[in-house]
């Protein structure tokens, strides 16, 4: 929980953690739009403000029990030539934004490590966070690719579902929701390691730091 953390810490991660939610949102209605789709903008998501993609509830959750959620991008595939790869491609715009911004920041890192103030206070202290946006960002990209409804990994199986078996796709979105739910409260309260997300943040963040650092 962010209230258990350090108020220095929480300065630092809140800010990153719901920069990182609205990139990832962003990239949803950028690519929508992209495709023909005039929904996002309509509905004001083509920005970067965090106030145009956060939730009281989810802004709340995610301050008290460590875990939330941003509005969702509300998408009409209607307006996609091929629709179900129009689904595919606005699903991954998320995700992959996030792992790009993870990509870029520890290059970004690479470049400050070899400037001769690397070892001043000021500019460790940068190296943190940029350590930290960028661990975030992979958490993001990890956790949203969970095939799990209403996460965007569901938006891949459900393209699958409605080619080849569209009568499951409704109670799949419809019981994935609570098994998500399920699976939240049961990680957080219970000693139960479902789905070790900080493990896997870590793992991919020492792979990527190791081949660009």
């Amino acid at each position: 929980m962010l209230f258990s953390m350090e108020i220095r810490d929480i300065l630092i991660i809140l800010p990153l953690l719901l920069m990182s939610l609205s990139i990832h949102e962003y990239a949803h209605a950028r690519v929508s739009t992209a495709l023909g789709d005039p929904t996002p903008g309509i509905q004001g998501r083509l920005t970067l403000n965090p106030m145009a993609h956060l939730t009281p509830i989810g802004t709340l959750l995610l301050l008290v029990a460590g875990f939330g959620w941003a509005k969702p991008v509300i998408i009409d595939m209607r307006y996609y030539k091929k629709p179900n790869l129009g689904l595919v491609l606005t699903s991954l715009a998320g995700p992959m934004a996030n792992f790009a911004v993870a990509v870029l920041l520890l290059l970004l890192l690479k470049a400050l490590l070899v400037l001769p103030l690397s070892n001043t206070p000021l500019m460790s202290s940068l190296l943190v966070v940029l350590q930290q946006a960028a661990s975030v960002n992979l958490l993001l990209f990890i956790f949203n690719i969970l095939p799990i409804p209403p996460l965007d990994g569901s938006r891949l199986v459900n393209a699958v579902l409605l080619h080849k078996r569209p009568d499951l796709s409704i109670p799949y979105n419809r019981y994935g929701a609570y098994l998500l739910i399920f699976v939240i409260f049961t990680d957080r309260f219970l000693p139960v390691d479902i789905f070790p997300l900080g493990r896997w943040t870590a793992g991919l963040f020492n792979s990527l730091a190791e081949t660009i650092l």
